[in-house]
């Protein structure tokens, strides 16, 4: 399992609750990575493959898959289970109520909803049995507006960046010198799957607008492609020989150690198609870097346009590339927002707010579940 957005804000919260109120237990569908990192800070880890609960060929081994979990459920004693994803969730209900039968008491599920996803999906996935479902933004809450209760069953819980994880080490050259980027020049960088929903087709084209009245720019990408979507990879990595671009954009596949790319870049770039939140937005602004978003999903929450970033319409490889084109001729003004973003990182998306939060969260629905 390797360590992509998600996953990294349920390490980030794991790492931090505070042990003699929460112990985390994590159960995932496979060893890897997060499993790796989990064992740095002595969280146990439990393997159980759930399966695609929307996927027929699933449909025999789901009782199997609930009462295993179920039996987990009920010999470490949980109080909440906290579903990472919406994914898991019909899986977690049933695992609780058959638990139940053991334990004497039914522990509440939240469900933590990480993309934008659609009234149907919600029915599909029993998100209406959750006792409480968690968002990361105000825009990705309406998804849930068809909900009477809503205001009482959701709640918008900002993730968290670790700023004694995510903080200067080295000055920006000798990063940029460890894993092989360009030390001179003005340096974009795009951190996320290299997938259609990041919008890497988008930057490349925008990039390509400006490439030749900046010659001394250039562009990273990092990330791994979904399965089923290494076409879409492939084409972007051959656009990348087009001759404006040659030599000037490089990429690099999923790596846990993303701290030397922050460090390196001048300006992130979030120009996804959709996008619950927005990670990168938040560790890159506690490096002090601003980043070019995209105003869907929760992007414009955390971009004060102008002010911490800067703010584009999606798919608008135009507008793009004049804000890129801004960016760079404004060095100046770049540092100050930088500044800015650090700022309200440090204020607002700090892992200590999040985790506080959660655990209260968790008191309150333990509280009622027992009441």
């Amino acid at each position: 399992m390797r360590l992509l957005g998600a996953r990294r804000s349920l390490l980030s919260l794991a790492a931090h609750l505070d042990r003699d109120r929460w112990r985390p237990i994590v159960c995932g569908q496979s060893h890897g990575d997060l499993e790796d990192a989990l064992a740095e800070h002595d969280i146990p880890f439990e393997v159980v493959k759930l399966g695609w609960w929307r996927k027929g060929r699933y449909f025999l081994w789901r009782p199997f898959v609930i009462s295993r979990l179920a039996a987990l459920i009920a010999r470490v004693g949980a109080d909440i289970v906290h579903c990472n994803e919406i994914y898991p969730n019909p899986y977690a209900i049933r695992a609780c109520a058959q638990a139940a039968r053991t334990m004497g008491r039914e522990p509440p599920v939240i469900t933590h909803m990480r993309l934008t996803i659609t009234p149907r999906m919600i029915r599909n996935y029993d998100l209406v049995r959750a006792a409480k479902i968690v968002v990361p933004s105000e825009e990705a809450g309406n998804d849930f507006n068809v909900w009477a209760d809503k205001d009482e069953r959701v709640q918008v819980i900002h993730n968290g960046v670790d700023l004694s994880e995510f903080h200067r080490e080295r000055p920006q050259e000798i990063a940029r010198r460890s894993v092989g980027l360009p030390e001179a020049g003005f340096l974009f960088g795009s951190i996320g799957q290299l997938g259609p929903r990041k919008g890497g087709d988008v930057i490349l084209r925008a990039f390509e607008k400006v490439a030749p009245d900046f010659p001394g720019a250039s562009l990273f990408f990092i990330g791994n492609p979904h399965r089923g979507q290494e076409d879409f990879a492939r084409e972007l990595r051959s656009a990348s020989t087009r001759p404006a671009l040659a030599g000037r954009v490089k990429f690099f596949s999923f790596t846990r150690d993303v701290l030397p790319f922050y460090e390196s870049l001048d300006t992130n770039l979030l120009v996804s198609r959709s996008e619950g939140f927005g990670r990168t937005i938040i560790e890159a602004a506690a490096l002090g870097a601003p980043t070019i978003g995209a105003r869907v999903g929760g992007i414009p929450e955390l971009i004060e346009h102008g002010r911490t970033g800067l703010l584009v319409e999606p798919e608008n490889e135009t507008e793009l590339a004049e804000t890129m084109a801004k960016i760079m001729s404004d060095v100046q003004a770049m540092k100050t927002m930088g500044e800015m973003a650090f700022r309200k990182t440090a204020q607002q998306f700090s892992i200590q707010s999040h985790t506080a939060t959660v655990m209260d969260l968790y008191d309150s629905l333990c509280a009622k579940s027992r009441a």
